[in-house]
């Protein structure tokens, strides 16, 4: 969290007055905790006596990602240093490259830190008894975490002592500052740990105020600067600087040559201390919710570190925030937080934008970012908290086995792969050929790493190596009976590749899992090319053909198109009025003009270019400028672009800047070397991965090798598009589609129907036509409502409507959160109108985990008034996905579940066994709008159910 501060010490004192007037000191205070609805963790070690913990919960004020790394203080291998920037504190650094390149295996942004006028931590940063930044004097000093050379820990309010001292004078000047720029009035002390230079005359305060560099090396003087550039920081010494009136005692006192003594010391003494960093508040003292300093308000990113009551374990923490999903917390909230995982005292770290967790296991070579950062990248810091492990190697202790995703279909296969462990949890080289794999729960067979299903179930694979076990468990889904494929269509250039990406397949019920490519029959229908290892290639023919992907009964198309068979002229350069001329850099002069020598039609355009000047790379631009309008659109889908050009023997590149239609910049190469004087038609193609439509921004040449100087111009004629042949769509087979066996007609025999409708709005001002239409969306409902035995309203009560329906029971939903029953039928009336189910109201997810836990129904019907994923759907993603589960684990408790909600159309679809139904929620104005009108019948016997929406 950035604090942009004039006066360092003054905004300590603006924050200790604050918290004067509005904290008591160190009082315990209740924390009103929200309710957790749900909750996930995940744990693993990452080194000897480290554990890094991913916690989720799920709260009635929004998400909370906890991500912990508990640090075993009395493990022998385990250590706490800080991190910074390889070139210094005066060069911020992110935190995963700074635990990247210390080697560490976590790390946390540390302290507090101020950008101006160069960014400094606030607090104390101490290594190995060193000070890298000086403790803040104790009359403003912010709390500091500590951990002695016994690794004892504690958090407390450092003091100083710092003074340069004159062998030779035998007069001292008081330091104020260690490696900080908050006040170059004050005496500061930069050292190798600040940067590669001093501050120098840049801080100057005007001509009578410069500022005053005293440069020692080996304890002594070698130079006093007064208002000169920055000078290098010497390797074995440092710079003593200031200006103001604090620069006479050093300029009176310090000459060239002198000898001089540096005292630094801190209470706590400096000789024992291990690690320290500063922080903004103790936050937990003794078990009780405090706060001693700074206090940022609201429910933000935190992070902090904890100490247990017995000293021996140190849990380092971070919670997201300013995120749709997460919300962040409040300090005192944190605070409990930390309590709750384990702390007894605590202190909060810089927090907001800073907030980044990042782990590198050992046999990872960079650090990965565990925590979601607000401002959706790493800020960076000044300084950090690295944990590392110094372990050595030992004996394998333990394997784990993994796959890629545990879901799979029958007559498809899963590929493991083996790690191995000693006691530290170093990561140690295992042997494949000597693991041994068995498995038990369905029909299949396994050779070497890789198991393929033969039969549906729950598989329980297990590896042996060398005596250590270690088993995962697999489910086998139904047959596949549709296969979803990542693009249906693409355009090619000849001799091109293209990889298919991703193939997903979905049983009977729904559930979706992955396929490998060697699991698929590929099949290239047209003599176009061939698929290897799940990449296309084409053979250099062009034309249009398919490419089919079977699996069992299913099967699915992807249409191919290659090369280009028409063409169509875009351009003829005779107005140019079309084009403006641009150059780069400034130095470069280049201009356009109409041309009388043309290739086709009466004129062309001459492009103008100035390369003598500068080693930059260079370039003259012919912009696209239609009517006004950045760059000339192409109709369709071109794949290619043909230009005919008549160079000047310079050697010139000419290239192009296509825009797509998202606004992606996509350059292409018509000539590397225009080398010839002649006309001669170049050609350069569009990018297979485009997103159309497209439009040409510019033409232009340009020169990259700093050795070439020259000047000269190209004319520029007949610009053509190529477009690609059709896909033919009779070439392929008839793909499978999904059929859910439930939407089928039924006639009830034992059991019952069940309507749900949807009562229509609608915005006709004429009260004649109002009352005209209503009574004709009435009477479609009332006849079909009449055919069943309950019907469902979805809509606003209505008497004139309901006293017309004859059902045994009519149901008005719309007055959340109301729960109905019927026979074995549990209905749920619940409301998303605020973007989802916690915003609207966060009771009613206890309603409904309870009424689903304890439903005895064979059949549930969640009603909500906005769809759960897609356009309208939650905003909280996360808690779209979170609900599917909930109603994914009661549908496999043996329930057949229903989701019913209102949508821009009318469609269905069965996802991991549950059944979402979307009712076109479209107003209704004319009689032709009554196909809008729909509704949803249910036949329903014992357990049995089937629907159809009409």
């Amino acid at each position: 969290m950035k604090i942009s501060i004039k006066k360092f010490f003054i905004c300590l004192l603006v924050f200790s007055m604050i918290i004067a007037s509005t904290v008591p000191s160190l009082a315990a205070s209740a924390v009103n905790m929200p309710y957790v609805i749900h909750e996930t963790k995940d744990s693993r070690y990452i080194g000897s006596g480290i554990q890094y913990e991913n916690i989720r919960k799920f709260t009635t004020k929004g998400w909370w990602n906890i991500n912990v790394v508990r640090v075993d203080l009395t493990d022998e291998y385990a250590e706490i240093s800080g991190l910074f920037s390889d070139n210094g504190l005066s060069n911020r650094d992110t935190v995963s490259d700074m635990v990247t390149d210390s080697k560490a295996v976590a790390g946390i942004n540390g302290d507090f830190f101020t950008y101006s006028p160069i960014p400094h931590s606030m607090g104390s940063f101490i290594q190995d008894g060193e000070v890298i930044s000086s403790p803040i004097e104790r009359a403003y000093a912010l709390p500091t975490f500590y951990l002695d050379t016994d690794n004892n820990s504690d958090i407390t309010f450092f003091d100083r002592k710092m003074n340069i001292t004159s062998l030779n004078s035998n007069k001292s000047v008081t330091i104020s500052l260690i490696n900080k720029a908050a006040d170059m009035d004050m005496v500061t002390l930069l050292n190798k740990h600040w940067g590669s230079k001093s501050f120098g005359k840049k801080y100057n305060n005007g001509p009578d105020d410069q500022m005053v560099e005293m440069v020692v090396v080996d304890n002594v003087v070698q130079d006093i600067r007064i208002g000169e550039e920055a000078v290098p920081i010497p390797e074995n010494g440092y710079i003593i600087s200031v200006r103001g009136e604090r620069k006479e005692p050093l300029l009176d006192n310090f000459e060239e040559g002198d000898e001089v003594k540096l005292d630094v010391g801190t209470s706590p003494n400096l000789e024992d201390i291990k690690f320290a960093i500063g922080g903004g508040s103790i936050i937990l003292q003794d078990g009780n919710i405090t706060n001693t300093n700074i206090d940022i308000k609201g429910d933000q990113p935190r992070t902090g570190m904890g100490i247990s009551e017995d000293g021996k374990e140190l849990i380092i923490a971070t919670i997201d925030g300013r995120d749709t999903s997460y919300k962040g917390v409040s300090q005192k909230i944190f605070g409990s937080i930390l309590r709750d995982l384990g702390a007894y005292d605590a202190i909060n770290l810089d927090g907001g934008g800073s907030t980044t967790m990042a782990i590198r296991p050992i046999d990872k070579q960079l650090a990965e970012v565990v925590n979601k950062p607000s401002e959706g990248t790493e800020r960076k810091v000044v300084n950090g908290v690295g944990v590392f492990t110094n372990a050595p190697k030992g004996e394998l202790s333990y394997i784990e086995i993994d796959t890629d995703e545990t879901d799979m279909f029958p007559n498809t296969t899963r590929k493991f792969s083996i790690k191995g462990y000693d006691q530290y949890h170093n990561p140690l080289k295992i042997d494949n050929s000597q693991v041994e794999y068995t498995f038990e729960g369905v029909d299949g067979e396994i050779y070497e790493n890789i198991f393929e299903a033969k039969s549906s179930g729950t598989v329980t694979v297990q590896a042996n190596y060398k005596g250590l076990t270690d088993s995962i468990d697999l489910r086998v889904l139904g047959e596949v009976k549709s296969i979803d494929i990542p693009v249906d269509k693409f355009h090619l250039h000849p001799n091109g590749s293209k990889n298919i990406g991703t193939i997903y397949g979905k049983d009977q019920n729904g559930y979706s899992a992955k396929i490998y490519k060697e699991d698929i029959e590929w099949t290239v229908l047209g003599n176009i090319g061939n698929i290897e290892d799940g990449v296309f290639y084409s053979n250099g023919n062009i034309g249009a053909g398919a490419i089919s992907l079977s699996i069992g009964d299913a099967l699915n198309n992807i249409l191919v198109s290659i090369g280009s068979d028409n063409k169509t002229s875009i351009e003829g350069f005779e107005n140019i009025e079309n084009f403006k001329s641009v150059a780069y850099p400034d130095y470069v002069s280049g201009s356009i003009s109409t041309k009388p020598e043309a290739k086709e039609g009466q004129n062309s355009i001459g492009l103008k270019y100035d390369f003598a000047k500068g080693k930059d790379t260079r370039a003259s631009y012919l912009m696209f400028k239609p009517e006004g309008k950045n760059g000339l659109a192409l109709k369709g889908t071109p794949n290619r672009l043909s230009l005919w050009v008549k160079g000047d023997g310079n050697g010139t590149w000419l290239r192009g800047k296509v825009l797509d239609a998202n606004g992606n910049s996509h350059y292409i190469n018509f000539e590397k070397s225009l080398d010839s004087t002649q006309w001669q038609q170049v050609e350069a193609n569009i990018p297979d991965n485009i997103s159309y439509p497209i439009a040409l921004e510019r033409i232009y040449v340009i020169e990259t090798d700093s050795s070439k100087s020259y000047s000269g111009e190209i004319l520029i004629d007949g610009l053509e598009a190529y477009y690609p042949p059709s896909y033919d769509e009779t070439i392929a087979p008839t793909p499978t589609e999904f059929k859910d066996n439930r939407n089928v007609e039924a006639n009830v025999k034992d059991g019952f129907s069940l309507m749900v409708a949807r009562i229509p709005k609608t915005s006709n001002t004429t009260e004649e036509l109002d009352k005209t239409l209503v009574s004709t969306i009435y009477d479609k409902i009332r006849n079909r409502a009449n055919q069943h035995d309950v019907s469902m309203l979805i809509g606003k009560a209505n008497n004139e409507l309901n006293n017309g329906i004859k059902s045994d029971k009519i149901i008005n939903i719309g007055a959340p959160y109301t729960s109905h029953r019927y026979k074995n039928v549990f209905m749920i009336d619940a409301s998303s109108a605020k973007g989802g189910i916690r915003p609207t109201n966060p009771q009613q997810w206890v309603w409904l985990k309870n009424g689903l836990a304890n439903a005895e129904e064979d059949h549930i019907m969640l009603f909500l008034n906005t769809p759960i994923f897609g356009a309208g759907g939650f905003v909280d993603k996360l808690e779209a996905e979170l609900l599917h589960e909930t109603l994914v684990q009661t549908s496999e408790s043996g329930k057949s579940v229903w989701v019913i909600h209102p949508g821009n159309t009318t469609k269905t679809e069965l996802k991991d066994g549950v059944r979402y139904i979307q009712l076109n929620d479209k107003i209704i104005d004319s009689q032709e709008d009554m196909k809008y009108l729909n509704t949803v019948e249910f036949s329903i016997d014992g357990d049995n159910i089937t629907y159809q929406v009409d």
